[in-house]
């Protein structure tokens, strides 16, 4: 389950592409700017980033998915124009969740030129497909922020069930919100 020397590796969507992300990812400019964007950053639930988060935390952070050996971690790109516009991550968060088969999904859709295309949908569709057929995942969970609608309707669109809310949990638009639940089993995905 491991992606090391796998440099070349690509899961493809119909409308995105991924390649393990890289160092050419890391230093591209676009990424930290969307770490730095309110609006994309309030949909991922990650305030902390809006306050003084200098590149240095970025590139550590960066640094420490590529060290873990359980974290598959993903640059996304437009088919169509080859443009990088994300990131999504498959992680098996603790031994329990390895042991038993259990990756978390994540995304970042951080080119807001990109959103409400259908993108979000496509690439977790291919990343989930991904963590079933190739590392023969039992069991796929994912956390969205409520106020995400858009990417909370993206996982149920392809199979993805509300497991639960944890009723305001994270903070986003200056309030607090819920943080949703959901999971997926392989036979649930909806691969079309």
């Amino acid at each position: 389950m491991e992606l090391r020397g796998a440099r070349d590796m690509l899961i493809q969507g119909k409308l995105t592409r991924m390649v393990p992300f890289s160092e050419e990812h890391l230093y591209d400019p676009a990424y930290y700017k969307w770490l730095q964007d309110v609006d994309v950053v309030r949909y991922i639930g990650r305030d902390e980033l809006l306050a003084d988060y200098p590149f240095a935390e970025a590139e550590n952070y960066v640094k420490q998915l590529w060290a873990n050996e359980h974290c598959h971690f993903f640059a996304v790109y437009d088919r169509e124009s080859g443009k990088f516009i994300g990131t999504a991550k498959l992680n098996f968060v603790t031994e329990h969740d390895r042991n038993h088969g259990i990756a978390d999904v994540g995304l970042m859709l951080g080119d807001r030129n990109f959103w409400a295309r259908g993108m979000s949908t496509d690439l977790l569709r291919a990343i989930s497909a991904y963590a079933f057929d190739v590392l023969e995942v039992r069991k796929l969970s994912a956390g969205a922020n409520s106020v995400n609608i858009a990417v909370v309707k993206a996982f149920i669109r392809i199979g993805f069930k509300v497991d639960g809310t944890l009723r305001q949990q994270l903070y986003a638009d200056k309030a607090y919100c819920d943080h949703v639940l959901l999971s997926c089993f392989e036979d649930e995905l909806i691969r079309d």
